[in-house]
Formats: structure tokens, C-alpha cells, sequence
């Protein structure tokens, strides 16, 4: 079979490690690197990672020339829509990376777009491949955790200025007209958000019903830093995600399973997991290879496809939607970590835990809101 011809859109950041992958794949045979799109000149490793394949400024115009098979694209989020929706009428299937819009109608366009074209569209939530993931879905099915009860997510990381100025749309939550929605729940911690609501199960046009919602900030950006959410499913299961980037101490994320016969913690970017049947390590499955998997047979099952993070998306319009988040300077945020292991695990927000900088205006979102 000739191999597919693969466009990388993105090369810089963490498209990087995309572009020294498909080189890999390139070598192996098993795709053909048609072309890198990037607006940034390639450094000597990136050129010769990229070999023979072009490398233009412009996404738009390589794609329409090369009509590629497949599109990987590693760029900002308020540009998603429109190059998938480029890539897609183009022929191209994609890895989109994560989160896919920063919006619910910018989701829901890119969904028509799909089932006008017929194209495949993975989702780069990288965690959703683990190992780790099967086997706590097949727990929960099985009933080994009892009724789930509730869902947490916890994430304490720091991220410093540079952060926030590695690039003009870091931070902002609209820039030049356009959606951005940075922050820490849709950003860095995406991916707690979108496990904890993938374990619940809800699924359909509104798997979730409501998010309690209280945002911060500690420094000049637009988005949060510190944030804590009650998400409402359509299963009735309540899934609270507590995540700060001011954490004196970083530790692993985690999202926790709390069932009535006991719970289970899924530590997602270690691929660890703990259930009262032990603590497991468990490997990963590669996105890009499963996309490639089932494009040769449609009998493998595509890991995250792109109506699968409607859930994520609906907490990410209700950010969208959400007041500017309350400002806070961070010497002011006393007992933070423990604040944020409560809030997660007890389902209440920050402001009711009787925290003095947690002020921020009671706001609540529902799917009627959009």
C-alpha cells in the first residue's frame, strides 16, 4: 500500500516533538512527510527532521496545494477551527491537537464540517491512550467500584512568566476578535477535565447539565490560574476539578473515582493506577499510531474522536462564558494545596471552603445558556 502523505501543521513548541515523530514514521516507511506549515523559520534540526518535504509560512496554502491524506495539527487554539476545517475540505483526515475549539459552536461546526467531508478526526488528549484508562473503564463497568458516587480532578502545578509570555495568545482569553479561552481548566488541566467526565459516561448532545464555576488569577493575563468547578452530568454524577498553576509544590494530577465499594486514582500522566486490587503501571498507546491503525481497518477503534470531547467542551464554553476571573496577588493565596485537595474531594468550590481571597461571584452555566 502507498504510505499516506502527512502534513504537519505546527512545528515550534510541542509541535515539535510531532515533527520528530512523523520524521521517524517518515524513515520507517510508513508515512510520506509531504510538507511542515509554520509561520517560523525552521532551526538546522528542524530542517533536516523535515528532509525533502517543503516548509511554507502559510497552513492554508500548503494544504490546498499538497491535498494531503492526513493533517497533524499542533497550533494556538483559536486557529483550530479554521485550519481544521481547511485541512478537512482538502481530503485530509486529522490529529487535532487538543483542546479542538475554543468554543461549543466552534466544536459543533467542526462536527458538520466532519459528517459533510467524512473525514477522521482524532483528538490529541495524548492521556486517553493509557493503558491506565482501559482498565479503570472496564473496572467501573464491571461494578468492581460499586455505584460511582462522584468524580474528582486535582492538579497543583507552578508555571512561572514564562508561561504566560511564551507566545501572543498565552494567557488570553479572546485576541484579535477571536476565542482563545486559555486557562488552566482548558489548558494544562484539560486533560483531568476531559478524563474526569470521559469515566462518568454521559455522552450526547448535553452530557453535562451545569458547572459551578470560580475563577482566579495572580498575574496580568487574561485567563485563570487557580480555578475550581462543580460539573452536573446527565448521569447525575457530580465531577468537582480543583487546579492551580501557583502551587508552592508540584505534584502528579490526579482524578479519583469515588464508588461505593471503594475508589480508584488515576495518576494520568504516569499511567499509574490504584484500586483496592493493587497499584498498577500501565503503557500507552501512541494517538497518531492508533489514527494510522484505523484509517489501514476501521475495526480499531479510534481513541478520541472528535464527538467524544463534547463533555470537555461544554466546561470550556462555560469558562468561555464566565466572568473575568477574580484577581488575587498570589502571597494572598494561604493554604492553597490543602484548599485544592478539599475542594476536589469534597465537591465544594473554593469560596465555600471560607478561603479569605476566594471572592469570586457565584456563577453557574447550563447547556440553555449557549
Amino acid at each position: 500500500m502507498t504510505p499516506p502523505r502527512v502534513v504537519l501543521v505546527g512545528a515550534h513548541g510541542h509541535g515539535r516533538g510531532h515533527l520528530d515523530q512523523l520524521s521517524a514514521l517518515h524513515a520507517e516507511g510508513r508515512i510520506e512527510l509531504a510538507g511542515v506549515a509554520d509561520p517560523r523559520p525552521p532551526c538546522p534540526e528542524q530542517r533536516a527532521a523535515a528532509a525533502d518535504a517543503p516548509w511554507r509560512r502559510d497552513a492554508a496554502s500548503l494544504v490546498a496545494a499538497i491535498r494531503p491524506d492526513l493533517a497533524v495539527i499542533v497550533t494556538p487554539v483559536h486557529t483550530h477551527v479554521e485550519l481544521a476545517e481547511a485541512a478537512m475540505r482538502a481530503g485530509a483526515h486529522l490529529l487535532l491537537e487538543k483542546p479542538p475549539a475554543p468554543s461549543l459552536a466552534g466544536l459543533d461546526h467542526l462536527l458538520a464540517v466532519q459528517a459533510e467531508t467524512g473525514r477522521t478526526v482524532q483528538v490529541g488528549f495524548q492521556a486517553f491512550g493509557s493503558g491506565a484508562v482501559t482498565e479503570l473503564r472496564r473496572s467501573i463497568d464491571a461494578g468492581d467500584l460499586g455505584e460511582v458516587e462522584a468524580i474528582s480532578a486535582t492538579g497543583l502545578w507552578w508555571r512561572g512568566e514564562a508561561y504566560w509570555n511564551r507566545a501572543g495568545w498565552a494567557g488570553r482569553r479572546f485576541l484579535d476578535g477571536h476565542d482563545v479561552n486559555d486557562g488552566a481548566l482548558t489548558n494544562p488541566f484539560a486533560h483531568a477535565v476531559a478524563l474526569a467526565l470521559t469515566l462518568d459516561g454521559s455522552g450526547g448532545d448535553q452530557s453535562v447539565r451545569g458547572v459551578d464555576l470560580d475563577t482566579y488569577r495572580t498575574r496580568p493575563a487574561e485567563a485563570h490560574d487557580t480555578a475550581s468547578a462543580r460539573i452536573h452530568t446527565a448521569r447525575g454524577t457530580r465531577v468537582t476539578v480543583a487546579v492551580t498553576l501557583c502551587a508552592e509544590a508540584e505534584e502528579d494530577p490526579f482524578v479519583v473515582v469515588h464508588g461505593s465499594r471503594g475508589t480508584a486514582t488515576l495518576h494520568y500522566t504516569r499511567d499509574r493506577l490504584v484500586t483496592p486490587a493493587g497499584d498498577t503501571l500501565h503503557p500507552r498507546t501512541d494517538l497518531l499510531g492508533n489514527l494510522l491503525d484505523h484509517l489501514a481497518d476501521p475495526a480499531v477503534d479510534l481513541l478520541v474522536p472528535l464527538a467524544a470531547t463534547r463533555a470537555f467542551t461544554e466546561v470550556a464554553e462555560a469558562v468561555r462564558q464566565s466572568p473575568p476571573p477574580t484577581p488575587v496577588t498570589e502571597d494572598r493565596l494561604a493554604d492553597l494545596t490543602a484548599l485544592t485537595r478539599e475542594a476536589a474531594a469534597t465537591g465544594r468550590l473554593y469560596r465555600e471552603l471560607g478561603a479569605t481571597w476566594a471572592t469570586a461571584p457565584a456563577w453557574t452555566w447550563t447547556p440553555e445558556a449557549s
